[in-house]
């Protein structure tokens, strides 16, 4: 690619626009690990390296194998996530299943192109296919966005029900936005710049949009219109947590391992509020650590890496390594024939202790039998597929465990829908049901009770609730068992739509709860009580609360861009925090969102938050850069959620309430182990 023309506004922004005889170059992104960086041009524009604009006729690569080399060590996607809506079918882009392939498509409609990995969907790349004709009113030249824009928001990228939206409009602006914080790490917010204005950079470039009108200059109007809020100093909750918090700070580089292979571990005190902690594994070369778990006896952590392919088992009091177990590559997984590519999310089985994990690049869900000395042996592969679809990647990423260990679910990002599985066995099991869900169903959590469960959907802005299994136990903690009712195992019972109020043209309307938005949900747990599903929303950076007795949205929170990860954890002399974490900020939130436990949330309210960035601390390896950002997958330890708080050690039982210990009351028939 080549420079060709240029303005003193717009000087080293457009590529090969005016000159026929680049028409034909190609422009290639390379896909790799690198945060802000995933889809790579290798050349700067406005800060981002992951925008291309070219003239119409150009073939755009995503290159993913080079000369036979691998660019990265993960599986990803190309999939279309924005385009213009009069774009041709061949200018869209799907995937069915992840791969390391190489991938190209010739752009000739005008207009703005983004892309994702739906396994990785922070993961942005960006084309703007520029008519050289197109002029600002004095005659100057200016970027075509497109007239109308299409989002998907369904299970294809050809549904011909995605959003549609004219690129003039609030969510037109959003999205623009968006891309530019995510693609840029210098635009993530740092809660070490206290007293700055927080004012993410845009490019300053005349752009074209509906009805030929022209936005004289991208970045005031981005600025005016979200940003400018001064950045302030936090605050620590007044009232202690139990234990401490682990952090997957995804994005933190670190000396010892590079750009290529980001990521750390950041243990935080919930009784000092203080970073206590970084574990990088720089010898391992951990590769975007995302989530954890911790054993029974809270004396191993379990560590995913999801642009990896290696579990790692961590000595949760002096964060040394115990085991590394390399679920592609690794002796155990050849010798079974199986693999397991990027490893997501991570949970253990109450009844066996078995460790559990989703296979995000692959179709199942693999299996780990715990050793008495603390380590792991692979066991099985549980595909997540039913009998009638046996074809398209499930691709599961955040499953949840029920509370007996007799059911998990898993939502399944590339096949839009969720499966609910049955355990009958140490080795045997079924898929009870497989129903669709929403376009990239990313996340899940149990009632405590496996009444029901509920599944986010990423690109499809919503919560699928649906219907939990059949079991034996009538749980009398909750007035009996409410599953099975009119609908079958599995079965959807309402979609909740995040984005109720929301006009795509104006924004919020009154009918936005709190006068916010959700969009782009990640992780959904619920609370150890069961009385509320929170999530995390990347689109509106917003934290959303639903009443699980009605299944109704009842708050939107402010939070910080790229919200994302949320998970509970005991609040001293009784209730719960929730503890929530921002991709592009690094700080973690602790909301009390049932401040005097009465089971309403309308008192809800961020009560503290630790700064991430903090690296004075014990650490494996000196941090280069990105501090404290890209944080994801949270665990509170002790583990309070029902069915494993019954399992707790004494120790750390007795730091809580009676009503903390049984959540919902006693489990008939429960016999906890005893730990020490």
């Amino acid at each position: 690619m080549k420079y060709v023309r240029a303005l003193p506004l717009i000087a080293g922004l457009m590529f090969s626009t005016a000159n026929p005889a680049f028409a034909a170059d190609p422009v290639n992104f390379k896909v790799t690990d690198i945060p802000g960086h995933f889809f790579d041009t290798g050349v700067e524009i406005a800060g981002t390296r992951s925008l291309a604009i070219v003239p119409p006729g150009t073939q755009i690569n995503f290159l993913q194998d080079i000369g036979g080399v691998k660019v990265a060590e993960s599986k990803h996607t190309v999939t279309s996530l924005i385009w213009p809506s009069n774009a041709l079918a061949s200018e869209r882009i799907d995937q069915d299943s992840a791969n390391q392939n190489n991938h190209s498509v010739t752009l000739t409609t005008p207009g703005l192109y983004v892309y994702v990995c739906k396994l990785h969907p922070y993961m942005l790349g960006a084309v703007i296919v520029d008519d050289p004709t197109t002029k600002t009113a004095n005659g100057d030249p200016a970027f075509d966005i497109g007239e109308q824009l299409t989002l998907l928001v369904k299970r294809e990228v050809m549904d011909p029900a995605n959003l549609t939206f004219d690129s003039n409009s609030n969510l037109g602006l959003r999205a623009l936005r968006a891309f530019f914080i995510v693609t840029n790490p210098a635009n993530w917010k740092d809660y070490t710049k206290v007293g700055q204005p927080y004012k993410p950079d845009y490019p300053a470039v005349p752009v074209v949009v509906t009805g030929g009108a022209v936005v004289p200059d991208l970045k005031a109007a981005l600025q005016a219109t979200f940003d400018g809020e001064t950045i302030q100093a936090q605050k620590k909750p007044h009232i202690k947590g139990i234990g401490e918090i682990w952090v997957d700070t995804q994005f933190e580089l670190t000396e010892g391992k590079g750009p290529n292979f980001p990521g750390t571990m950041t243990v935080v005190s919930a009784r000092s509020w203080n970073v206590k902690r970084k574990i990088a594994l720089p010898e391992q070369k951990m590769n975007n650590g995302h989530n954890f778990w911790p054993s029974h006896d809270q004396k191993e952590i379990y560590q995913t890496e999801w642009h990896g392919n290696s579990l790692y088992v961590i000595d949760r009091h002096n964060g040394k390594l115990i085991q590394e177990i390399d679920l592609v590559n690794g002796p155990e997984v050849t010798s079974k024939g199986i693999q397991c590519h990027d490893p997501a999310h991570v949970m253990t089985r109450v009844d066996t202790q078995q460790v559990h994990t989703g296979c995000n690049g692959d179709d199942g869900v693999l299996e780990l039998n715990r050793m008495p000395n603390g380590t792991l042996q692979i066991n099985r592969l549980i595909s997540m597929q039913d009998s009638g679809n046996p074809t398209k990647q499930t691709q599961p990423h955040a499953h949840w465990m029920g509370f007996d260990g007799k059911h998990m679910v898993t939502p399944n990002s590339n096949s839009a829908d969720s499966t609910l599985y049955e355990f009958t066995g140490l080795t045997t099991g079924q898929v009870l049901s497989k129903q669709d869900t929403g376009a990239v169903s990313i996340a899940s959590g149990i009632m405590p009770d496996s009444s029901k469960y509920y599944v986010t959907n990423y690109l499809g802005h919503s919560i699928s609730v649906m219907n939990g299994p059949v079991t034996l136990t009538n749980y009398a903690g909750t007035g009996g068992f409410k599953g099975a009712g009119p609908y079958a195992p599995g079965e959807k019972i309402k979609d909740i739509n995040l984005l109720e109020g929301y006009d795509p043209k104006t924004g919020c309307t009154e009918a936005c709860v709190d006068g916010l938005i959700g969009g782009f949900p990640v992780q959904i747990p619920v609370s150890p009580d069961g009385k509320f599903a929170i999530t995390g929303n990347t689109l509106g950076g917003t934290i959303s609360i639903v009443d699980t007795a009605t299944d109704t949205l009842v708050r939107i929170i402010p939070c910080d861009p790229g919200c994302h990860g949320v998970n509970f954890g005991a609040k001293k002399g009784g209730g719960y925090y929730a503890y929530i974490t921002p991709k592009f900020a690094n700080r973690l939130i602790v909301l009390d969102y049932d401040p005097d436990n009465n089971g309403k949330v309308d008192d809800a309210e961020i009560v503290g938050a630790v700064v991430l960035a903090n690296d004075k601390v014990s650490k494996d390896d000196r941090i280069s850069g990105n501090r404290g950002q890209g944080s994801q997958g949270i665990m509170p330890v002790p583990n309070v959620y029902n069915g494993w708080v019954q399992e707790l050690p004494t120790g750390y039982k007795a730091q809580l309430t009676r009503q903390q210990r049984n959540p919902i009351g006693p489990i008939p028939g429960k016999k906890p182990h005893r730990h020490k």
